[in-house]
């Protein structure tokens, strides 16, 4: 298969992009209806991070903060690797709660599932159990009784077969040798796409058999319903669906214009969860957890609750607050500060007197309001002081304090001005795979 690179929202021209799909129209326009590709400037763009597999080509969307492809091998797989962590913790697939006729497909989020859920929970068993007269097991003494006559010696009886029971995993069990050959199928398809490295996944070869083996796609689905029918195991329910969904679509792989895809449209989400992460955002954390007095406040609500509604009104008398207000991203305490940040995934140019890719007046005049919006609660705690900014990412390996954005009207009004710190993405990425925080002194606010 070709394997190709494209960053995210890079300019192209259709040519390019058409040269990328084999010159395939139809994809083509299929991704413009995904909104993976979308025209800009008389060119196009990929609004997209992650891979898209179509049936000779993989495309190897990566981010835009990467300038180069230089050392994109280890970039791009831990990009895909973040996007992994994402999707475990926000996408469930594995359709839980979902009936099978409400089941959406998607083949490589499939494929990755059969083969890790392989490494951590193994083959689909069912288990038989065996009934031996004067086994090693373990003696059924219902049957035992009901079965056989007893000698009664001494007001006690004795038996002279007893019934035992033991129990083994069924080998040649049909769902397990359909688990089997689905999990070696797709761990040859993401060999072929050259994506098993780039997931941290080792081949697996468990099955020599075809799909055929199994009888027709209809027959096959309907042993899955059955099975599913009598199945209440939640795991295996899931596998169940699984196997039903890779089934149901097995024509579809050698279709020329089969595409599937593993990624993100809004890699700015991906962004936002691993800032808030790495800093210890304290945004929904309760207000009796992260100060011992809580005075007039709730210790119940959290540090987004305080955050003031709209009360609409009329002058008849009519009041009502609304639902929704404006959300910071990301709140944090460090050495007696309270701490405003809002990831930004923008590209941003703030040298040699250039400015380009920066938030627009909205993002900016926001910022300033969180401040105003939490005074009345940093006044009551008594912080020692207020720090706000803006966390843009970088392909550099430090972090980066690049000066601040002003609106004088608000600044003039006590609040603070907003610092725009420049994020070592590829730092920011391991943390947050690793679970960890990053030091907030490094950022010199």
């Amino acid at each position: 298969m070709k394997s190709v690179y494209i960053r995210e929202y890079k300019h192209y021209s259709q040519s390019e992009i058409l040269e990328f799909l084999g010159n395939n129209d139809e994809i083509f326009n299929r991704l413009q209806e995904y909104e993976i590709v979308a025209i800009d400037k008389d060119q196009y763009i990929f609004k997209f991070v992650g891979v898209i597999i179509l049936e000779n080509y993989v495309i190897n969307c990566y981010p835009k903060y990467i300038p180069n492809t230089d050392n994109i091998s280890s970039d791009f797989k831990q990009v895909l690797n973040v996007i992994k962590k994402f999707k475990k913790v926000h996408e469930d697939f594995a359709y839980e709660n979902e009936e099978l006729e409400d089941i959406s497909f998607n083949l490589l989020s499939l494929m990755l599932f059969f083969i890790e859920d392989y490494y951590e929970n193994g083959i689909y068993t069912n288990i038989q159990n065996i009934l031996e007269i004067n086994g090693n097991g373990e003696i059924n003494w219902d049957r035992t009784i009901n079965d056989n006559f007893a000698l009664i010696k001494d007001d006690k009886p004795y038996y002279t077969e007893l019934q035992t029971k033991y129990k083994i995993d069924d080998l040649y069990d049909y769902f397990r040798l359909l688990h089997e050959y689905i999990i070696t199928d797709c761990s040859k398809r993401l060999e072929k796409a050259n994506l098993l490295d780039y997931f941290d996944l080792m081949h697996v070869e468990l099955s020599d058999k075809s799909l055929n083996d199994f009888g027709d796609k209809n027959f096959i689905l309907t042993k899955l319903e059955k099975e599913l029918n009598v199945e209440f195991n939640t795991h295996k329910q899931k596998l169940l669906k699984s196997m039903h969904a890779y089934i149901s679509n097995k024509n579809s792989f050698s279709n020329e214009n089969f595409l599937t895809l593993y990624g993100t449209i809004s890699y700015y989400n991906i962004w936002e969860e691993m800032c808030s992460q790495v800093f210890n955002n304290k945004l929904k954390k309760k207000l009796g957890d992260i100060i011992k007095d809580t005075g007039n406040y709730n210790s119940k609500s959290r540090l987004i609750d305080i955050i003031e509604k709209p009360n609409w009104k009329s002058y008849e008398g009519f009041s009502k607050r609304a639902k929704e207000t404006f959300i910071p991203d990301l709140i944090t305490f460090y050495n007696g500060d309270f701490i405003i940040f809002d990831a930004k995934y923008y590209n941003i140019r703030f040298k040699n007197n250039i400015l380009g890719g920066q938030p627009g007046i909205g993002s900016v005049s926001k910022q300033y309001l969180y401040e105003l919006a939490y005074k009345d609660f940093i006044d009551f705690v008594d912080f020692r002081g207020v720090k706000n900014a803006f966390l843009f990412p970088t392909y550099g390996l430090e972090v980066e304090n690049r000066g601040f954005v002003e609106l004088e009207m608000l600044h003039g009004i006590g609040l603070e001005n907003i610092q725009v710190i420049m994020l070592p993405a590829r730092e920011i990425n391991q943390l947050y795979l690793d679970n960890k925080k990053m030091d907030i002194s490094r950022l010199n606010l």
